[in-house]
Formats: structure tokens, C-alpha cells, sequence
């Protein structure tokens, strides 16, 4: 691949900092040191670059997924001079230390790094019993909380004329008026059905479903939003439940999985740390 192209094409800016999210990787793997020790612009040691059987597989894999279909014989000569041109620039930029005290790659080889330590990690088979104490220790993770049904006739504005047509209006619901046609047009609608309280409170606001929970069902209440005026007739209430784990047990098992996963991953970080000698200035 000529160099002008090189300069021409965009992932070239980003390759260094891309392609060291190689590096950890083959740390781990291949135990090579990730970044020469030699001067700045001192050739790299080993010179020799390879693309072996594996890697050119994933080359066409990658090829294939991103075309619909695997690269011709041309295509797939293009393919590995461009990958020979970023392993090149990748080991240069090694060599001359470009991967040093820059936070973007730091952070990305710390994240690539963390994610072949997660690979590595072995979670233990979970047990009936292992989840029941998960689902008894963490039940408010899948408590359903309690819900309403309620009608509503809505009215535009907040001044006193707003609230003076609202108050009508409920005046003649509670007398046994019919709802229908009553009010303004509301984008969410008339009746709600099996709606949470606490995401009704993010929609309409504190205002609007305080005390709702001890509304009474069958009544109506003078109630307001950032809309306007509501007035809201409460249809029925599902009470608040605690599902059986048998219900939620794909849940529950990946909850913990998590979990596991995290705490091994903690404790293989520790015995990296161990392996170095870490100083905290003040």
C-alpha cells in the first residue's frame, strides 16, 4: 500500500491508539514484552512480522461480516497490506514510546487488559440454594411495586380560570356525571392503565400523585401536573407483590452471575497488584 493512500485514509490517525488495544493481549498470551526498551527512535528489536493462519482467518471472518459475503483473492490482498501497514506503524509507534503518558491509550489497554483477565476468570456452578439466598438477600430488586389504574379529564393551563373549570368539572363527576368529552385533549390520553406510581411521578411530577396511593377507588381528585389541572378518578389499584423465585429465576441466576463475576474479577486484580510495588505520593 503506497504512502500517499496511507496519509489519505482516516483510520491512520487513530491506528496507534487502536492498535495497542492489542498489546495487553499479547502480553498475557505470548508473555513478549508490550513496548521496546531501546532509545526513542531506535529500531524495534525484532523486526519480523508475521501473519499466521489464525489471523488471517479472522481477517476474511471480519471481512465477510462486513461485506455479506468472504473477499475475493484481490480484496483479500488489499486486506492484509493495509494489516501489514498498521502492524508496521503499531510496532514503530512501540518503539519510539508513543504508548507512554498519553491517558487514551492507558485507558484503553487498561480496559482490553481487564477484558482478557475477565476471560480468564472461572465462576463457579451456582446451586439452588446459592440462588434462593441471592433472590431472599436482594428482594427488592424484583418486588412489583404497586399499581393503578385511573381515569383522568385533563385541563389546559395554571392560572385561576384553568383551576376554576377543573373544580367544575369535578363537581359534576362526583355527582355521577360521565367523563366523555369532558376536558381537553391530553397527548397521553384518558385512562392509564397499570401504571406505577413511582414513573408516574417522573412524568407528571410529585404534585400529581401525591396521595394517590391512598386514593380511594371509585373517587375523584383535583390533581395538578406541569400540564395543567387533572382530575382523576382512580379505577383500581394492584397491590405491591413479591414474585416467587421460580418466576424470576433467569433473572435472579444472571444477577448473580454478575456478581460472581465482579468479585473474581476483584480478586484476580488483586493478585496483579501483588506483583508490583505501588507507591501513592502525598
Amino acid at each position: 500500500m503506497a504512502l500517499p493512500r496511507l496519509a489519505r485514509d482516516p483510520l491512520v490517525h487513530f491506528v496507534l491508539l487502536g492498535a495497542l488495544l492489542f498489546a495487553a493481549e499479547r502480553v498475557v498470551s505470548s508473555g513478549e514484552a508490550s513496548a521496546p526498551t531501546s532509545p526513542a527512535h531506535a529500531a524495534p528489536k525484532d523486526t519480523r512480522i508475521a501473519l499466521g493462519a489464525d489471523a488471517r482467518r479472522l481477517l476474511v471472518e471480519e471481512q465477510t461480516r462486513a461485506h455479506g459475503r468472504p473477499p475475493t483473492d484481490a480484496e483479500m490482498k488489499e486486506v492484509i497490506a493495509h494489516w501489514v501497514d498498521e502492524e508496521v506503524l503499531y510496532r514503530e509507534g512501540l518503539a519510539r514510546k508513543l504508548d507512554e503518558d498519553d491517558p487514551r491509550i492507558r485507558h484503553l489497554v487498561a480496559q482490553k487488559m481487564s477484558f482478557v483477565l475477565e476471560q480468564t476468570l472461572v465462576l463457579p456452578a451456582l446451586t439452588e440454594s446459592d440462588l434462593q439466598a441471592w433472590f431472599d438477600a436482594h428482594a427488592d430488586r424484583w418486588a412489583r411495586p404497586e399499581l393503578v389504574d385511573f381515569t383522568q379529564v385533563f385541563v389546559q393551563g395554571d392560572d385561576t380560570k384553568a383551576d376554576e373549570r377543573a373544580r367544575g368539572f369535578l363537581a359534576q363527576l362526583e355527582k355521577g356525571a360521565e367523563p366523555g368529552g369532558m376536558g381537553d385533549t391530553f397527548s397521553g390520553g384518558r385512562r392509564y392503565r397499570r401504571r406505577n406510581i413511582g414513573d408516574l411521578a417522573e412524568s407528571f411530577g410529585g404534585d400529581f400523585t401525591g396521595g394517590l396511593a391512598d386514593q380511594k377507588e371509585g373517587t375523584w381528585a383535583l390533581r395538578r401536573s406541569r400540564f395543567g389541572f387533572h382530575v382523576v378518578r382512580v379505577d383500581k389499584k394492584s397491590p405491591a407483590e413479591r414474585p416467587a423465585l421460580a418466576d424470576v429465576r433467569a433473572e435472579v441466576e444472571e444477577d448473580l452471575k454478575r456478581a460472581k463475576r465482579a468479585e473474581k474479577l476483584t480478586e484476580a486484580l488483586g493478585e496483579l497488584r501483588k506483583r508490583w510495588t505501588i507507591e501513592i505520593g502525598p
